[in-house]
Order: structure tokens, then sequence, then C-alpha cells
């Protein structure tokens, strides 16, 4: 038995000092981010007396992705990445400091998030491709799997985290806890990872908008690369709008705020599990699964405006984030796919797609649940994506037929 064919535990890749320092490090960063939506929201909706404004500072992080997500990934394949996140960590940690220091004008507030929404973009791809570097075939895989449920726990933490340090040390304190979850990231990053250098390929006069379209062109003229992107953004887009909805579903349903959090953690719960027994699966087998795993994450989500239990609606959901797991699939078997050299500019285009169908889909789902209520909306594009997997399909077999011709 190969070692890409030999099953990899948790233990093993856990194992690997330098993954160990990007996994802690990715956590922080994501613990801050959110810190800092919650205090920001929170300062600028106390300026400004405006719940419009204050959900403005959520937008910019998709703002900034659409703006600098294709160009500023380029970055990641032009520099070395550890030394490229060390420096985005650092420069965000100084931008949010700064943010703590009372009486800044609203238009500074929202000119330093987008600044630090623009250092996400290099810093994330650089992550990624860096990890393709420590961690090879199945190891990768669950690397990513480990690191989304760090992505996943950090989101939630961060959110209560960052509205218990608003009551406890108020929005200023909150903001240079958050600065200092960057600090240490970037401390970790240089004790505990090593830089690995990625040779350039005959591109070296090329500009960073060169590049950044080359990664596009990649990305389209493969036939393997569309289609493990098409699965990722469809599971993405189908869920996507049960946690944008999730705090309005249980208002509604007189759940109150502890329910509001239990909904909103389902589908990643689901997640996580969905990733434990997809890794069970032979890697061989795991594309041709792409099709019931999306049924898998639909038909419980077609269920819920019908449920008026939210402990029910959390059981479905919970189901509907088993089918997601095959994100963790398509998205490993994308950066894997990728030559090393171009990885950081490839990751830039399924990641600024990724967000913006995010944010697109979250206002379609709102402006219907205005006048649907919150519950249809989900319901309503649970359909939507099924009826896109018949199109689908055939490539999933493809992407089978592709791979085994890969590895032949």
């Amino acid at each position: 038995m190969t070692p890409s064919a030999q099953r990899v535990r948790y233990r093993d890749v856990l194992g690997v000092g330098e993954f160990r320092g990007l996994l802690v490090s990715d956590g922080l960063s994501g613990v801050g981010d959110q810190i800092a939506r919650i205090a920001v929201a929170l300062l600028v909706l106390e300026r400004s007396g405006s719940a419009f404004a204050a959900s403005a500072t959520y937008a910019c992080s998709y703002l900034s992705w659409l703006v600098g997500g294709p160009l500023l990934s380029a970055l990641s394949d032009r520099y070395p990445r550890r030394r490229l996140m060390v420096a985005c960590d650092v420069a965000r940690m100084v931008l949010i400091a700064g943010l703590a220091v009372p009486g800044a004008p609203l238009w500074v507030v929202f000119a330093v998030l987008i600044g630090v929404g623009l250092l996400a973009p290099p810093a994330d791809a650089a992550r990624s491709a860096l990890l393709a570097d420590v961690l090879h075939g199945e190891q990768y895989v669950v690397g990513s799997a480990l690191s989304n449920a760090v992505g996943q726990a950090a989101q939630v933490l961060g959110f209560v985290l960052g509205g218990a340090l608003v009551g406890l040390v108020g929005v200023g304190g909150a903001l240079l806890v958050d600065a200092g979850t960057f600090a240490v990231s970037a401390l970790l990053l240089v004790l505990l990872v090593r830089e690995h250098l990625v040779t350039r390929v005959g591109e070296s006069s090329q500009s960073v908008r060169q590049e950044a379209v080359a990664g596009a062109r990649l990305v389209w003229q493969s036939r393997r690369l569309r289609g493990l992107l098409c699965w990722g953004l469809l599971t993405a887009a189908s869920v996507i709008s049960a946690e944008g909805l999730a705090v309005a579903i249980a208002e509604q349903q007189g759940g109150g705020p502890l329910a509001a959090g239990i909904l909103t953690a389902a589908v990643p719960v689901g997640f996580l599990v969905g990733s434990v027994a997809l890794l069970r699966v032979p890697t061989a087998r795991r594309e041709a699964l792409f099709p019931g795993m999306v049924a898998l994450t639909c038909v419980p989500l077609l269920a819920t405006p019908f449920v008026d239990s939210i402990p029910v609606m959390v059981a479905l959901w919970v189901i509907a984030g088993l089918g997601n797991a095959m994100q963790l699939v398509a998205n490993a078997a994308f950066v894997q796919e990728v030559p090393p050299h171009l990885r950081g500019r490839a990751f830039g285009v399924a990641a600024t797609l990724l967000m913006v169908l995010q944010g697109t889909v979250l206002l379609a789902a709102g402006a219907l649940a205005e006048v649907t209520g919150p519950r249809v909306p989900i319901a309503v594009l649970a359909l939507l994506s099924l009826l896109v997997v018949p199109a689908l399909s055939p490539c999933a077999q493809g992407l089978t037929i592709l791979r085994r011709e890969a590895a032949g």
C-alpha cells in the first residue's frame, strides 16, 4: 500500500509541528476577525445610531474580496509565503489597534476596515498554499478537515467572545484583544513554521495584475478545476442562507438567543461530523459521491418552511451539514491539482467567487425573507441547488475519470 493510500489519522497530521503552527495561527486570526466584526459593528452603531451603517461593516469583508481577491492573492505566488502571512498579521494588528483610539471619525473606521479586509486575501491564499507545501496527499485532506473544524469553532467562539469582551472591557478593549490575536499569530508563524520557497516558472517579468489574470485563465481552461470549483460553489450556496437566517428564524419561533446560537451552529456541526465520515471513504470514490451529497444537503433544507419545532429544525440542518462536507473534498482536490507556484492566485480566484456568491445569495435570501418570512428562502435556494445537480452530475463522473487517468 502506498503512503497516499494509507489511512491518515488526525493525530498523524497534528504530529507535524509546522501544521500545528499554521492551525493555531489560523484559529487565532479567525477568532480575531469575529471579535473585530462584533466590536466594530457596535462601535459604528454607537456613534452613528444607524443599523444600516452597522451592517455595512460586515459588507466590507465581501467588498474587500471582490476588489482585492484575485489581484492580491497573486502576491502569495510572488513573495515568500510565511513572510507574507507575518507581514499581513502585523499590519492588521497595527490597523485594529488604531481603531481602539477614541474619537476616530466614521470614515476613518471604514477606511481601516477596508484596509484590514484587503489584507485577508493574500494572507489566506498564502496560508492555503503553504498548507499544501507542509502536508501532502491524504495528509492534506485530513489537515484541511482539521483547519475547517478550527475555522468553524473560531467563528462561534469569536462572536461569543467579542460580545462578552465588549461588555467587560468596552469596544476599545475588545479591539486591543483582537490586535493581540494577530500579534500572537505572527509570532507563532515565525517560531513554528519555516519558509517553503517556491520556484517561479518563467513568470518573473509579469506584473501582479498579469499574474491574477493568469490565475483566472488557469482555472477557466482546466476542466477538472472548473468542475471542482462548481461543486464547491454549489454546496456553499445551498447552505449559506440557513446560517444567515438562523437568528431571524429563532426570533420568529420565540426561541431566544440560545436557540439562535444552536440553530446557527447546526450546519457547521453536521459539516464536522460529515468530514470525519467522508475521510473513511476511499480517496478514489469520494468525488463520485458529489451528487448524492448535494442531495443530502438540500433535501432536509426543503422541509424548513414546514417545521415549527426548533429541535427538529436543528436535526434537519445537522443532516444538511453532513452533505455539505463534500466541500472538504472539492477544496482539497482543487488546491492539490494546481502547480505549487500557482496555488496562491488559483485560491484567490476560487475564494473571490465563493465570497461574492455567498454575499449575493445572502442578499437575495434576505430580500425574499422580507416578503415570505425567513424559512421559505432556505427551501427555495435548496430547490434551486438541486435543479443544478443534473447539469453537474456528468461533471462528477468526468472528474472521477480525470483523477484516475492522472493517477495512472
